[in-house]
C-alpha cells in the first residue's frame, strides 16, 4: 500500500469574526489526513463497514453498512496516497491520488485493462470536532458509471 506523504492545509478567505468556524490547526489537519488515509485503506482492502464507519452521521442514517457495501462498481482500489488537504471552516476536501483497476465481464473481448491512476478530491464534514466523509462528495468510484437519469454526485 502506498504510504500518505506530504501535506498542505489550505484556509482561504477565512477570518476569526467572519465565522463561527473554528481555524484549522495542524493538528486538525493531521486528524483529517489520518481519517481519510483510513478510509481509502478500507476501500483498498475491501472492508465496505470500515468505510461507512467513516461516513458523516447523515449518510449512517440513510444507508446501512451492507446497502453501502453492495454499491460496488466494475472495479477495485489497488493503492492510494493522500496528497493535500483543503480547509474551509466544517468543510475539507482531501486530495487522493489512487491506483484503480478496471474490472470486465468474461463475455469482454479484452480480457484486461491496465490499471489507471487518478485523483478524487474527496469531501469531508467536521462535525463535534471530528472528520466524517460526506456520503454526497464520495462513494462512487471514478470508473463507475452513472444510471440514466439518476444522481451525478
Amino acid at each position: 500500500m502506498l504510504e500518505v506523504v506530504g501535506w498542505a492545509a489550505s484556509v482561504p478567505g477565512q477570518s476569526s469574526s467572519a465565522s463561527s468556524a473554528p481555524m484549522a490547526s495542524e493538528a486538525d489537519v493531521l486528524a483529517l489526513r489520518e481519517r481519510a488515509a483510513a478510509f481509502w485503506a478500507a476501500r483498498v482492502a475491501g472492508d465496505p463497514k470500515a468505510q461507512w464507519e467513516l461516513l458523516e452521521p447523515r449518510g449512517k442514517g440513510r444507508i446501512t453498512a451492507q446497502e453501502y457495501g453492495a454499491d460496488r462498481g466494475g472495479g477495485q482500489y489497488l493503492a492510494y496516497q493522500v496528497e493535500d488537504a483543503t480547509v474551509s471552516g466544517f468543510f475539507a476536501t482531501v486530495k487522493v491520488r489512487v491506483l484503480v483497476q478496471q474490472l470486465l465481464p468474461p463475455s469482454a473481448s479484452r480480457p484486461s485493462v491496465p490499471p489507471q491512476a487518478t485523483v478524487v478530491n474527496d469531501g469531508w464534514i467536521r462535525i463535534g470536532g471530528v472528520w466524517y466523509r460526506r456520503l454526497d462528495d464520495g462513494g462512487r468510484a471514478p470508473f463507475q458509471a452513472r444510471e440514466p437519469g439518476g444522481p451525478t454526485n
